[in-house]
């Protein structure tokens, strides 16, 4: 760690970034935020000390809510540390509810138990005396152990060396206890890649490498051990973390896909709001279509006005990326870390004709392909290239037509080139059967990254016209993804054709009270859901078959809920 260091260059632009994040948040946020992180350490406090008197029980652990014996913060701890805390303490999910051990069945008398925790020749579902025979043999002495750990450096090898499966949980439990020593990050890839930009120690342990993060950004940025600091250093730290893993200069160019509706634009909106502090010249959005040339992207002649006796007048003019090339590589450094980052999106790439779009320029985008400000390497020829460089002889104000131009004599060279700064973000619908416009020349030099359905939005993000948490908002978040499952696995259309989170978080505009009813979900589904899947329907199944199959489509979103009426 002693030996870690940012350039002053680096240091200013992470410092402008924090700044920037912070001014963000009202004072009155501030507060909240401060007032927040008290409650929820007075509820745990209540876990700890029953942890550490010895008088944790089962119940405490893994229960049902709602059932008269879950009355501790959150109703049991499972659950305080999965979603009571995660407004604050950020998301720290199981995997699997299984990987909790033990959790309590929707019957309320039996237990489900990890396989590998289970009596022999037991089936996985057991009863509440061998269940509790578990919990403390091996679930209650390691929460003791870790609430009872006050050095945060030794906390780190009881959490990870062990075989308990649920290990984000317990990350989120040594945050709550030492929270001024560890990131509200749970995952490994966050973190890793965080670790790997900004450590790369020996650290290999998730736990071990958010203390040694933490650490260094306390120094950094100045963090002090408050709340908010925390909090905020935190969501910063998440927020850069998932950005910069969007598109970086190993892989400038960057192809999102998926379903409709879960979150493309907005997720590239918001990562480069954040990254450029709202400087709207460092990036560019575009949306193809069929009719979108090669003239409109890199360059061509097109018509501009008309002439005194009537006649079209032509001019050969830049297009919208040959254009943001060109501003992109003003800001050249001498070297890669010094060069401020452009970032050109196209929404609905796979809609134009690419090849012809993007012509002899594709090779220039290719990272080692990219152009580095010189004089001599990663330069090309365009089609025009000649007619600029005549133009450029008869009247030198042209000159401002060359991407590049380099002179000799009276000789001059148009050159084209795609500046090592810019990063190149596609996105689209694979529902859309029109990505077969990517040819494998094109597919090769993207990077593809796949957004689905974020259930953990809809649970997170999903609230009551108020700002209220809905009462059943985890049993909702259910029903969606079985909506999906149907249609991906029964209906056999694949994951393509599954309905993002942003369908399903339309029921707050929906719902007249802070329980989302079986009448609420049957109006989505009217509204919203039911006219796209009849599309997608209609090129599988016959006009006569439609409505049955929409009808079982309905019953298989609305079934949760409706069994919990009863």
């Amino acid at each position: 760690m002693e030996n870690i260091s940012l350039t002053s260059r680096r240091k200013e632009e992470l410092l402008t970034l924090w700044v920037a994040f912070k001014g963000r948040f009202s004072g009155d946020e501030m507060d909240g935020l401060t007032k927040d992180s008290d409650e929820i350490k007075r509820q745990w406090s209540e876990y700890g000390n029953k942890s550490l008197d010895g008088t944790f029980s089962l119940d405490e652990y893994t229960n049902r809510i709602g059932r008269e014996n879950a009355v501790m913060p959150g109703g049991y701890l499972c659950n305080f540390l999965e979603r009571t805390t995660r407004t604050v303490y950020g998301s720290a999910k199981p995997g699997n509810a299984n990987n909790y051990e033990v959790k309590l069945n929707d019957d309320g008398l039996t237990y489900t138990v990890r396989s590998e925790l289970k009596p022999k020749e037991k089936k996985n579902e057991i009863g509440e005396g061998e269940a509790n025979n578990i919990f403390e043999k091996e679930i209650k002495p390691l929460i003791k152990d870790i609430f009872s750990c006050e050095d945060s450096d030794k906390l780190v090898p009881i959490v990870e060396n062990n075989s308990y499966a649920a290990k984000q949980v317990l990350r989120k439990l040594c945050a709550l206890i030492h929270p001024s020593d560890f990131l509200y990050i749970y995952s490994d890839s966050a973190i890793d890649a965080l670790h790997k930009e900004f450590i790369g120690s020996e650290k290999t342990t998730n736990l071990g490498k958010s203390f040694e993060i933490r650490s260094f950004f306390g120094e950094v940025f100045s963090v002090d051990s408050s709340p908010e600091e925390n909090i905020l250093l935190s969501r910063f730290l998440w927020k850069y973390a998932t950005t910069k893993g969007l598109a970086d200069k190993a892989t400038p160019n960057v192809i999102l896909y998926g379903p409709p509706g879960t979150g493309k634009t907005f997720s590239v909106k918001s990562s480069l709001d954040f990254l450029c502090q709202g400087d709207r010249e460092r990036y560019e959005f575009v949306q193809f279509h069929p009719s979108f040339t090669y003239e409109d992207f890199i360059e061509g002649i097109k018509p501009k006005g008309v002439s005194a006796d009537g006649n079209i007048k032509f001019e050969l003019v830049d297009g919208i990326f040959k254009r943001f090339c060109k501003k992109a590589k003003l800001h050249l450094g001498e070297t890669e870390s010094e060069d401020k980052a452009f970032y050109f999106v196209v929404d609905e790439i796979n809609r134009a004709n690419l090849s012809s779009v993007f012509g002899e320029t594709l090779l220039c985008l290719e990272k080692d392909y990219r152009h580095d400000g010189g004089d001599k390497e990663n330069l090309i020829k365009t089609q025009y290239s000649s007619l600029i460089e005549d133009m450029i002889r008869e009247d030198s104000a042209n000159e401002r037509l060359a991407y590049h131009l380099v002179k000799n004599g009276e000789s001059c060279n148009a050159y084209f080139g795609v500046p090592r700064n810019v990063y190149f973000i596609g996105m689209m619908n694979d529902v859309d059967k029109s990505i077969d416009a990517f040819d494998l020349a094109l597919r090769r030099r993207f990077k593809w990254i796949r957004k689905d359905c974020d259930y953990d939005v809809i649970e997170s993000h999903v609230k009551f016209r108020n700002g209220d948490d809905f009462t059943n908002i985890d049993e909702y978040s259910r029903a969606c993804r079985k909506l999906n499952k149907y249609i991906s696995d029964e209906l056999g259309m694949g994951a393509s054709y599954e309905f993002g989170h942003s369908f399903f978080m339309k029921i707050t505009d929906i719902a007249a009270s802070k329980k989302i009813s079986v009448k609420n979900m049957e109006e989505l589904f009217d509204l919203y859901l039911s006219p796209t899947l009849k599309e997608y329907l209609r090129a599988m199944f016959s006009e006569r078959e439609l409505g049955g199959r929409l009808g079982q489509a309905l019953e298989e979103f609305v079934s949760l809920v409706k069994k919990g009426k009863k």
